[in-house]
């Protein structure tokens, strides 16, 4: 009998985190390794301006594309195949392509056109993963397994990130761009090796080409106007409606990594210009010991929320986050001293590490399976414009603050509170939520799922 997603949970775990591996690699390789040496690189002379550009080439798909690449992978559906693997399949080869192509273009580092154009079409591949990925956790994930699963793919993401910073930042440095790419390639492919080998359920063929058994249900595709009637459905739940609140405000005051929000987008000036932190600790502080505590706050997250529920669990970090804000603003006394600052950081990071493995288990657990692309999509949306709104707005009201960095804490502070607030508010409308889903869409399960947050 063949491994499915379905019948394995082991199966669906290393499935999921393999997928986030494969995420977590080229956007690092992108984003933090191919600029920095295009900053560093002084035969590039390249601008803060021209870094800027390249960076929202490379970040436009995770923000916008989703809102039409999540609709359109619920529209278009293989009944052979899977719901969601095809779709899989498909971007992890956009990528390896991607990559492949620029290895015929002689020197690309000094064509930033070109670059630019490699980070939009290659993004688009891995924010189609993406999308297609969450989706696919949706479907196949059972209700206990959400907090922990959602865990260990994110630090999953995260080893992949930090194999694309450390191996392939180093090769990028030794040997260039396309050496860096030779490197990526072969790993894409034997990652892509396992959504191919492993189906989502019994009876699903391998290939298109394939037959399905005739005792298998098949998977019934919605058009455009009944996806935009269902999601229309969803809407008018008040959980769905809570859930985009709380989506659009978790981000904008920081506390959730990512060097976004409020406060997290001043760290580097708040260590290195304001501290006087040499840039190079900044850094190992940073990409090192940081990013492992949001790992393991994610990890102890995920393991908490299997236990106690998502809702109860985010609730009660994001309240120990709010009060850890406001007391590292108080003990601003403190700040010259460079163990306090760095052991605050760490132990504020990992709360809320906690925090972020909830929120995305809890946003999961409120997604339907029919819109598993779309409605999950909407939420990640919200999510980002809330991030990048903190952000545009940090600089203006620590502007208005005096450049006092201890009370833009406090600012943060107050956007973490009220994200406490819509959690409490949003309780009642979790208990016994229902959300409708088509007998077409559910594999040995009653038409109706019921969601339960605790």
């Amino acid at each position: 009998m063949a491994i499915t997603l379905q019948g394995s949970k082991p199966a669906r775990f290393g499935t999921l985190c393999s997928l986030y591996f494969s995420q977590g690699v080229p956007w690092a390789f992108i984003t933090v390794a191919f600029v920095a040496y295009l900053v560093g690189h002084d035969t590039y002379d390249i601008s803060d301006d021209e870094v800027a550009a390249l960076t929202l080439m490379g970040t436009l798909p995770w923000m916008f594309g989703k809102l039409i690449l999540g609709p359109m992978i619920d529209r278009y559906q293989s009944s052979i195949m899977g719901r969601r693997r095809p779709w899989i399949l498909f971007s992890q080869f956009g990528m390896i392509v991607t990559m492949a192509t620029f290895l015929t273009i002689d020197n690309p580092e000094t064509d930033l056109a070109a670059i630019g154009m490699f980070f939009l079409i290659h993004n688009i591949f891995a924010a189609l993963q993406d999308v297609s990925s969450d989706a696919l956790a949706v479907d196949v994930l059972k209700e206990e397994e959400i907090a922990l699963a959602n865990g260990l793919m994110f630090v999953s993401k995260g080893f992949g990130f930090m194999f694309a910073a450390l191996v392939l930042g180093a090769v990028l440095l030794a040997d260039g761009f396309q050496a860096a790419l030779t490197i990526q390639i072969p790993l894409l492919f034997l990652l892509m090796f396992i959504p191919f080998f492993i189906r989502e359920r019994e009876g699903d063929s391998l290939f298109l080409g394939g037959t399905r058994e005739e005792s298998q249900e098949e998977h019934a595709s919605m058009n455009f106007k009944e996806l935009k009637d269902s999601l229309s459905g969803v809407l008018k739940e008040s959980s769905t409606r809570w859930a985009l609140l709380l989506a659009a405000i978790v981000w904008i005051g920081g506390g959730m990594g990512g060097g976004m929000g409020i406060i997290d987008m001043q760290f580097p000036f708040v260590f290195v210009d304001d501290l006087g932190w040499e840039e190079k600790e900044y850094l190992a502080l940073k990409g090192i010991t940081i990013f492992m505590m949001t790992m393991a706050g994610f990890l102890v997250g995920g393991f908490l929320g299997k236990q106690f529920g998502s809702h109860k669990v985010m609730m009660y970090a994001v309240g120990v986050g709010t009060i850890m804000t406001v007391g590292w603003s108080a003990l601003r006394g403190n700040w010259s001293d460079d163990s306090f600052m760095q052991l605050s950081w760490m132990i504020w990071t990992f709360v809320w590490g906690i925090v972020g493995a909830n929120l995305i288990a809890l946003l999961m657990s409120l997604t339907t399976s029919e819109l598993g692309g779309t409605q999950f999509s909407l939420y990640m949306t919200a999510i980002n414009i809330g991030a990048i709104s903190g952000t545009m707005i940090s600089p203006k009201i620590l502007e208005m603050l005096g450049d006092s960095y201890p009370n833009l804490f406090i600012v943060g502070a107050a956007f973490q509170a009220l994200v406490f607030v819509v959690l409490m508010l949003m309780g009642p409308s979790l208990e016994g939520t229902e959300l409708t889903t088509p007998e077409s869409v559910v594999i040995e399960a009653p038409a109706s799922v019921i969601i339960e947050a605790e």
